[in-house]
């Protein structure tokens, strides 16, 4: 139907904070399950097939911002975690990177597989994270001052939430330290290997 311009903006700002709510009650909702739910049976997953499944869902929030995204590397890892809590940690990780990277930016996935662990890495061309607000940035509702960036502020705590439950490590870095920019976040998991023979 036609619509005046004051209604029409209306009706955008309304479908925006409707946007949000909805996205606000999926993080609690992943928070209060990360927080709550004893680990289950789990079954050897690969990284690279998490990383395909988080990409396909996150790709048009890329490209809406003209963001250079994918996969570093063939290298892949099994680790023995429950899959959906794996792409829970991956769908907020990259899910972050994405919004805190400036538009025509560059976010990195890839996998490292040393000492019986696989390292998950996330690097983005944001401004990364000071020193100082590193061990804040984990706390519910936290936002790091000045980012701009629309969000609840729950996505690293459902990731430490998660990681603290499966036995994971996460590790926040700058991807450029030379230049003390951007984020690379690493996820350390141990690896599935497999018994030989029989």
């Amino acid at each position: 139907a036609e619509m005046s311009g004051p209604a029409r903006e209306r009706l955008i700002a309304l479908r925006q904070g409707s946007e949000r709510g909805r996205n606000l009650l999926e993080q609690l909702l992943t928070l209060a399950k990360a927080q709550a739910v004893p680990p289950s049976l789990n079954s050897p997953v690969s990284v690279q097939h998490i990383y395909r499944r988080v990409l396909e869902d996150l790709m048009p929030l890329a490209e809406a911002k003209h963001i250079d995204i994918g996969v570093e590397g063939e290298q892949d890892a099994q680790v023995l975690v429950n899959e959906f809590d794996l792409i829970a940690v991956v769908k907020n990780l990259v899910d972050n990177a994405i919004r805190y990277t400036p538009e025509g930016g560059r976010v990195d996935l890839s996998v490292l597989s040393a000492d019986g662990n696989a390292t998950l890495q996330i690097k983005d061309s944001g401004p990364g994270i000071p020193m100082g607000e590193r061990e804040r940035v984990f706390d519910p509702f936290y936002r790091v001052l000045g980012s701009n960036q629309a969000g609840s502020g729950l996505g690293l705590s459902i990731v430490k939430a998660i990681s603290d439950r499966i036995g994971a490590e996460v590790r926040l870095a700058f991807s450029d330290e030379a230049k003390q920019s951007g984020l690379c976040v690493s996820v350390v998991v141990q690896k599935f290997e497999s018994s030989r023979g029989g």
